[in-house]
């Protein structure tokens, strides 16, 4: 049973324990989010250093275990931040928590996360001790619902390091005195591997230790006869076989290899429609992160919400989760749309309306990590028309030809409703000047007209779709005078995106219609 340290704190240090973490020290919350994303690797980095010896990983087992540590700390933290007097106690047993991980070297640590994120020493000492009492609580969480100990400890610790490493930024890590970063990682593997291979060896000595309990002169009486009848039925076995059979080696089953670092995106696509009613597809990491969002959800848009959240352990941790009780609110209205993939962060359709300010306000709520950017549909179609009118205005008859044409046929962008093959009159006034531009440049050409669509909906219904469009854009230029056999039509479905499909602008761009010269 493993686990996302990394992921899973980051998540539990989130949401209102942001909030309230930013009003309680009268800090920005993009702030407190920085020094919780340098705070948590950095101390997962020292958890997974002190398990690297035996008696290290001993000490931290016991630490973990103590009656002290909160197991429930994720789900409580929140409410503890409201109890002056429970964030008083947590932050002290936080504190031993520090001392125990870094020793001598807590205040360096905490000096160089203050110079690194911009905060006062003495914030991020408290946050520290709140980080530390978090990581604890929910490794001891994860101990107890293993019931395999120090075992379970070591190789949980194991399976940390490709999430933390690439995380700590050099001015921390170099106050840790782990070595170089590319000695530790490189090592850190290894010795781990021996730390759980002492304690295989110290249980099977443990056991072969073990003195047997004194008998009876009639037990002894007993066990002499038994270990004489297998001796004489050893003897007959051995008879019995023509090649004697080599003892069996003792094996030694090796440590679990270290996962994979997942290395896919984690997705978010939010679309509201004219009544406010709320779709989202996602892909997440964990079914921790799942919960978080669907409650996050719920929370904002009630039973005006359908939902598919998929689990991929392939997929990066979602550091954005603990955002969206603040941002959601803000996108909560009809034909919007949000999409998050990894640290980009699109908004588009009603929520770029520019009285909202929501560009300003999703910079400011995320931070400089993430680039977030706006789609106006209606801004991307004038612009589309007119690159496409100044194409054919460039058009000389007697000098341009079929490719010329096609060229700037292929610039404009056919705003077809979902689902829908009906041409839309906007899109039909305006693309009646390419009639001009085919009789007066490709007269005796033959062109194919190739459908695309986005990947929202099935792959055989976008290639039928996609068909269907492509049909039409033909015979609209029958209809306008060109002879239908100047075409053939092609379905290519989703088959060839030029854009990504996870984003708004992304699909605008793949629902298109393609010519090509034949």
């Amino acid at each position: 049973m493993s686990m996302n340290l990394l992921q899973l704190t980051q998540t539990a240090l989130g949401g209102q324990v942001i909030e309230r973490m930013s009003a309680h020290y009268g800090i920005d919350s993009s702030k407190a989010t920085t020094v919780f994303d340098t705070l948590v690797p950095t101390l997962i980095g020292s958890v997974v250093k002190k398990a690297d010896t035996p008696e290290g990983a001993r000490a931290l087992y016991s630490a973990i275990m103590s009656p002290k540590v909160d197991p429930n700390i994720g789900a409580n933290l929140a409410s503890v931040m409201d109890n002056p007097v429970s964030l008083s106690n947590l932050g002290k047993i936080g504190e031993e928590h520090t001392t125990h991980l870094l020793g001598d070297k807590a205040r360096d640590v905490t000096n160089a996360v203050a110079q690194h994120t911009g905060v006062g020493i003495s914030t991020v000492a408290s946050m520290t001790s709140v980080t530390a009492a978090t990581l604890f609580g929910l490794l001891k969480k994860h101990l107890q619902a293993s019931h395999n100990g120090q075992h379970t400890l070591i190789t949980t610790l194991e399976h940390q390091v490709p999430f933390i490493q690439g995380k700590l930024p050099e001015g921390v890590w170099e106050v840790l005195g782990l070595g170089t970063v590319a000695a530790f990682f490189n090592g850190i593997g290894s010795k781990l591997k021996n730390t759980l291979s002492a304690f295989h060896v110290q249980m099977v000595q443990g056991a072969a230790s073990k003195a047997p309990e004194k008998k009876s002169g009639l037990a002894k009486l007993w066990w002499l006869w038994l270990l004489l009848a297998l001796a004489v039925l050893l003897f007959f076995m051995h008879g019995c076989n023509k090649e004697s059979t080599p003892a069996s080696a003792s094996v030694v089953t090796p440590p679990a290899a270290v996962s994979a670092a997942p290395d896919k995106s984690p997705v978010l696509a939010l679309t509201t429609d004219k009544d406010g009613k709320a779709t989202v597809v996602a892909t997440v990491g964990s079914e921790t992160e799942k919960v978080v969002i669907v409650g996050d959800l719920e929370k904002i848009y009630g039973d005006a919400l359908s939902a598919d959240i998929k689990v991929d352990s392939a997929t990066k941790p979602a550091d954005w989760t603990g955002k969206l009780p603040d941002l959601l609110p803000t996108i909560k209205m009809p034909n919007a749309e949000l999409t998050i993939k990894g640290n980009n962060i699109e908004i588009g359709g009603a929520a770029t309306d520019p009285k909202l300010a929501l560009l300003d306000k999703t910079k400011t709520l995320f931070g400089s990590a993430y680039t977030v950017s706006l789609f106006d549909l209606s801004e991307a179609m004038a612009n589309s028309k007119k690159k496409f009118e100044d194409a054919l205005a460039a058009l000389k008859p007697g000098t341009c030809t079929t490719a010329d044409v096609v060229k700037a046929m292929n610039i404009y962008a056919f705003n077809f409703a979902s689902g829908s093959f009906a041409i839309p009159k906007e899109d039909a006034l305006e693309f009646s000047k390419a009639v001009t531009a085919i009789k007066d440049c490709a007269k005796d050409a033959k062109l194919e007209i190739g459908g695309h669509t986005d990947n929202a909906g099935s792959s055989t219904v976008n290639m039928e779709l996609s068909q269907t469009r492509a049909n039409a854009v033909r015979d609209f230029f029958v209809s306008k005078g060109i002879a239908a056999s100047a075409f053939t039509t092609k379905a290519y479905g989703d088959s060839k995106p030029v854009g990504d499909n996870d984003t708004a602008a992304g699909r605008f761009q793949n629902r298109r219609i393609e010519f090509i010269e034949n």
